[in-house]
């Protein structure tokens, strides 16, 4: 499913395979526009093959297209593989996790260094009560989500550390004398930037769900350790306390080891009854095992089943968020109409770089197959049957004018009445040679802000949308979708405004 917001994105739904592909290729062709990552033509013919025969709708095609240019990619730059297996944090460490516990637990003494157990200070005893914690704190913080962030358990440390590692990873990929290797690190942290905050719900509930189960399998260890060393060993319980007696020693074990001697059908036995010698151990054993098992393997179970069935849910449906303009631009690299489109620079010569830059936006608007013409410059003054070519008109400015009504207005609005039916016209303001005259200081920036509103005023009382660019350093995405909704009359370009 695709959801849209009013900001110009839209949350489209995927598994996460396909989803983790599409961020990438996105994150790819943000940063590589000239196609040297990712070759022009493989993207075009990609989504043309994705689009044929389904719906407008991205999460149709937007999955299919981009596992179709990961592998081209990859067949480039085997390193892709890799990166995406780094970022599908804490996939493959469930069952490496599992074992290393369980060995920890057998490893460990659960009953004690020496052959005597203590019935207050047994190993097993802190194993049950710090999972009992662990647990309590879970549930009290799904049941008040406002608890301090110290105590909050959806982005768990081991979450960060991944991401950071794999940030890490990025940075050192490259070989000197790949002539490509800095873009290649561009398209990587762009896709990091991207693709973890993405990824974090599902994540998370995979290193929750790790953890929970590292903790199952440590008591599961733990207890199959007791039982194996008694079989070959014998073991005593005992107590002893400078500020409890017996008694108080009863009561404490009649409230700890309560329901697993109800399942087993018995008493909690006495260990004040316990001489010099102390008793026999195996009851005891028993006893703390069951404990082990209602408290610890019974709740993380349940744990681990409800973070399985998230991360399954998260699975089959991952959603990412993609500007329209982004899905606009590769809509248009299939489009078939067939438009002209005259840029007419005013009383402006842009630099070839700011030209060529405008060409690729006007491509991406109005279909990779529309005619887009850079023609000479109008002059000063020059009359609106100058700029017309037949086609849609884009009059391009430079916000170093200084905006008249009786002159760019008046020639915007005979502009304007001069249009044809199905064709569009755009008032473009380029910012690029009057920012780098005024420099980086903050008074340039304050004059640069007061110059665009001086030139929305004109262009809005004729009607119109001033689109403010940088040509020198234009966004694709945002330059596009500022485009778009500069584009009059509203609905030409197929109601995306």
């Amino acid at each position: 499913m695709a959801r849209a917001s009013a900001d110009g994105e839209r949350t489209v739904v995927l598994p996460r395979g396909a989803a983790q592909a599409a961020t990438l290729v996105r994150a790819v062709e943000e940063v590589d526009r000239r196609g040297e990552l990712l070759a022009l033509d493989e993207r075009r013919r990609a989504t043309e093959e994705a689009r044929q025969g389904v719906a407008e709708a991205p999460r149709k095609w937007l999955g299919r297209r981009a596992e179709r240019l990961v592998g081209a990619l990859a067949r480039e730059r085997p390193q892709v593989r890799r990166l995406l297996a780094l970022t599908d944090l804490g996939r493959g460490l469930l069952w490496p996790t599992v074992v290393l516990a369980l060995a920890l637990g057998l490893a460990s003494n659960a009953l004690g260094p020496e052959r005597r157990i203590h019935v207050l200070a047994a190993p097993v005893l802190g194993l049950v009560l710090w999972n009992v914690l662990v647990v309590l704190l879970g549930l009290v913080h799904r049941a008040v989500p406002l608890l301090p962030s110290g105590l909050r358990f959806e982005r768990p440390r081991l979450l960060a550390w991944l991401e950071r590692w794999a940030g890490r990873w990025v940075e050192r990929q490259g070989a000197a004398d790949d002539p490509q290797a800095e873009l290649w690190r561009a398209a990587s942290r762009r896709y990091l930037a991207l693709w973890l905050p993405a990824q974090a719900p599902l994540a998370a509930a995979r290193v929750r769900r790790l953890l929970h189960a590292g903790a199952a399998a440590m008591v599961v260890g733990a207890v199959a350790g007791m039982y194996l060393r008694g079989l070959v060993l014998e073991y005593r319980v005992s107590w002893e306390s400078t500020f409890l007696g017996g008694a108080a020693v009863d009561r404490i074990l009649a409230v700890v080891l309560a329901p697993a001697a109800a399942l087993m059908g018995r008493d909690v036995p006495s260990a004040a009854a316990a001489g010099p010698q102390g008793l026999p151990a195996a009851e005891w054993i028993h006893l703390w095992a069951l404990t082990a098992a209602l408290f610890v393997l019974l709740p993380r179970g349940i744990l681990i089943a409800a973070e399985t069935l998230h991360v399954l849910r998260r699975e089959r449906r991952t959603p990412i968020v993609v500007p329209e303009a982004y899905l606009r631009r590769l809509a248009a690299t299939t489009e078939a109409r067939v438009g002209r489109v005259d840029v007419v620079p005013y009383s402006y010569h842009p630099s070839p770089q700011a030209a060529e830059a405008l060409r690729g936006l006007l491509h991406d608007l109005f279909g990779a197959r529309a005619e887009v013409r850079l023609r000479p410059a109008a002059e000063y003054g020059a009359a609106a049957a100058e700029l017309h070519g037949g086609g849609s008109l884009v009059v391009l400015f430079s916000l170093a004018q200084t905006p008249e009504v009786e002159v760019h207005g008046e020639l915007l609005a005979a502009c304007r009445d001069g249009l044809a039916d199905g064709q569009a016209l755009l008032a473009v303001v380029d910012a690029a040679a009057y920012r780098r005259r005024l420099g980086e200081a903050d008074p340039g920036a304050a004059r640069l802000a007061e110059r665009r509103r001086s030139w929305d005023r004109v262009v809005q009382a004729v009607g119109l949308v001033a689109t403010h660019l940088d040509l020198d350093d234009a966004a694709p995405d945002a330059s596009l979708a500022a485009l778009e909704r500069g584009a009059w009359p509203g609905g030409v370009l197929g109601g995306r405004r």
